[in-house]
């Protein structure tokens, strides 16, 4: 692939974060997760400029700043897309979570574009799934490059509480609630698979409401997932403060899994076409693009 032009300096947007660009080692991170059961997790960007202020990734071992500057830094890794052309014979057959310890559609991405670039890649492995989780409406930049997945990308939304004061409170520079359901709408209507992340579990005003609200949208899916917290964590003071204590009980979280539960019934096959034998396994053939050079 053929580099891209990349900003030297960060622009004027992005004055109040330190953007440290940077030559990643490695791209894919092996990984498995009891919900996804992805293979390869992939970050393009270090840090993430949304500083949600309960993010685990806070406490990951990180030399040159501390957990309370989470939020503040951004290192983007300028070589990801090369590298990940270099690494995609790994990919035959695999899933790939972007990203894990980041948000791929995080405000830097308009100018760095890194994401974008990582997504045409991924593009070019037919038998390779993708899975992109953001709580950024941005993702909408990128509609028909996500549409040309087909059924092999799904799109996961953030969207942790019903109430966009809570979200004020507690991811203070990360999109409105309001647009993250406009983009689940849109996402919905291009055909493109849309998940409602229900985490981590926040203040929700009315669960019910909530739900419905995540059905109507047109996500196919919606899953609940409770708050982690780091060892004395200070995000603990800032829920003491506004009476969000609830959100660490697991009788609270399961009422909110209970009224999604309602809302996205399993669908059940029928009795005739689970005892109908499965289908004979189709014959190999070629993939093109795998190993096709590109740019």
């Amino acid at each position: 692939m053929t580099p891209l032009p990349l900003p030297s300096d960060p622009p004027p947007l992005f004055q109040n974060l330190l953007v440290e660009p940077e030559e990643a080692r490695s791209i894919l991170r092996p990984q498995k997760d009891d919900r996804y059961g992805f293979g390869f997790a992939l970050s393009p960007y270090r840090g993430c400029g949304h500083g949600c202020r309960y993010c685990y990734v806070r406490d990951y071992p990180n030399a040159l700043h501390k957990p309370e500057d989470w939020g503040e830094w951004v290192a983007p890794k300028l070589n990801a897309p090369e590298l990940l052309w270099s690494q995609r014979y790994r990919l035959h057959g695999e899933r790939v979570f972007m990203a894990s310890a980041t948000d791929p559609y995080q405000p830097l991405e308009r100018e760095y574009r890194l994401t974008r670039r990582c997504l045409e890649v991924l593009l070019l492995c037919p038998t390779t799934e993708v899975i992109v989780h953001t709580r950024s409406p941005m993702v909408l930049q990128d509609l028909e490059l996500l549409r040309a997945f087909g059924d092999r990308l799904t799109v996961g939304l953030s969207i942790p509480t019903d109430d966009d004061t809570v979200r004020q409170a507690v991811e203070p520079h990360a999109p409105a609630i309001p647009s993250r359901w406009a983009a689940v709408e849109r996402l919905a209507a291009a055909g493109i698979g849309v998940t409602v992340a229900v985490a981590p579990l926040m203040a929700v005003h009315a669960p019910e409401a909530f739900a419905r609200r995540a059905r109507t949208s047109g996500a196919s899916n919606a899953w609940v997932g409770r708050l982690r917290l780091l060892k004395q964590d200070p995000f603990y003071k800032v829920l003491a403060d506004h009476g969000w204590l609830k959100v660490l009980d697991p009788t609270y979280a399961e009422g909110i899994r209970q009224a999604f539960a309602e809302a996205f019934p399993i669908r059940r096959r029928s009795r005739e076409k689970a005892e109908k034998p499965p289908p004979p396994p189709p014959t190999p053939v070629c993939q093109p693009g795998l190993f096709d050079r590109v740019g």
